[in-house]
């Protein structure tokens, strides 16, 4: 235990020192947190625009927007820098949850603790996939040790927090008494309702902004092509919703083995089929390969950090390769799926 706290102080440090240094670097997302904040703490809703761009979540996360920009103001100090410190956190949270799902392995857990891709996502890029990702993986713990109730709002809290991680519950369902599952759409609602209710906003203009989210598109893989092939919004609708039908058919035909390796597979098959790209979905792969008992998992961490590094060194220099970065872990995502499914584990 010593040696796990001493890595968590310095994975903490680490990620200080790069949110202090990252502090003053603006991104689209940063931009959000402070339009999203400013409206929701004068009380004006969001929804369905600048939601539809800024924020195409249930409103959740939007309160802690709100409050981190609020103690901004008081402390003079910016807002991400304290939406990083709390990122960080969970951060370590998950980095114990590994630990847990490791069996108390100290060599898994500091590869994970420390990798790049989760330091530049979460501490340079300041997103916060990093919370439902938690949840994700505390709600893997909470199934293994048969505690349903536990499982199923951890998973109702991820994805009223990010909404895509919707198409990974099904895993979990499968293993989880039937008469558990209503309890998974308490949160959701609860902040649907509740929201509505606070900002005198329809459910409608809510829920058809998480309709229509689908990353930054045109830029990634099928996606991609399909762009090209056709700009009508009808088709590309089309292409979504078979994508979406598409994950969930597949998630519950999967065969049951570990509950780790059937949501590292469902990730592949989301980035290889996916609509849309966003850079920082990279981090919901690391702790699974991690875990992964397959041979080839950890290999494909290498080809994914050199692709959040090149991405993001384009930010700060005018470094042209990103589109190819893009394109190159597209291509080794198929590769590594198909040789993934085909070794024994």
């Amino acid at each position: 235990m010593k040696r796990l706290l001493l890595l968590l102080l310095i994975t903490f440090l680490l990620y200080l020192a790069i949110t202090y240094v990252s502090s003053s670097v603006s991104n689209f997302d940063t931009k959000s947190y402070a339009e999203i904040g400013a409206l929701t703490l004068a009380g004006k809703s969001i929804y369905p625009d600048p939601a539809i761009s800024r924020h195409p979540y249930l409103p959740f996360f939007l309160y802690f927007e709100a409050g981190a920009l609020a103690v901004s103001q008081f402390l003079n100090i910016p807002q991400i820098i304290l939406i990083k410190i709390v990122l960080s956190f969970f951060h370590l949270l998950s980095v114990y949850a590994l630990y847990v799902l490791s069996k108390k392995n100290i060599k898994m857990t500091l590869l994970y603790a420390l990798n790049p891709v989760s330091l530049f996502i979460i501490a340079f890029h300041g997103q916060f996939d990093i919370i439902p990702l938690t949840c994700i993986l505390f709600a893997i713990i909470a199934l293994q040790n048969k505690q349903f109730v536990k499982t199923v709002l951890l998973l109702a809290a991820a994805v009223t927090i990010k909404t895509w991680p919707v198409l990974f519950i099904i895993p979990f369902f499968k293993r989880i008494p039937k008469k558990f599952w209503p309890l998974f759409v308490i949160l959701p609602l609860f902040f649907l309702f509740l929201y509505s209710l606070l900002f005198h906003t329809s459910l409608f203009s809510i829920v058809r902004v998480l309709l229509v989210y689908q990353g930054v598109g045109g830029i990634w893989g099928l996606g991609k092509i399909f762009s090209l092939i056709s700009a009508n919004k009808i088709a590309l609708l089309i292409y979504k919703v078979i994508f979406v039908l598409g994950v969930l058919i597949y998630s519950f035909r999967q065969k049951k083995t570990l509950i780790k390796e059937e949501l590292l597979k469902l990730f592949l098959l989301f980035f290889i089929f996916t609509p849309g790209f966003g850079i920082q979905w990279l981090v919901w792969f690391v702790p699974f390969l991690i875990l992964s008992k397959n041979p080839l998992a950890r290999l494909l961490l290498i080809p994914i950090t050199l692709c959040v590094g090149v991405v993001y060194l384009s930010w700060l220099f005018f470094f042209p390769f990103s589109n190819i970065a893009i394109s190159l872990i597209f291509i080794i995502t198929w590769i590594f799926f198909i040789g993934y499914s085909k070794v024994k584990r």
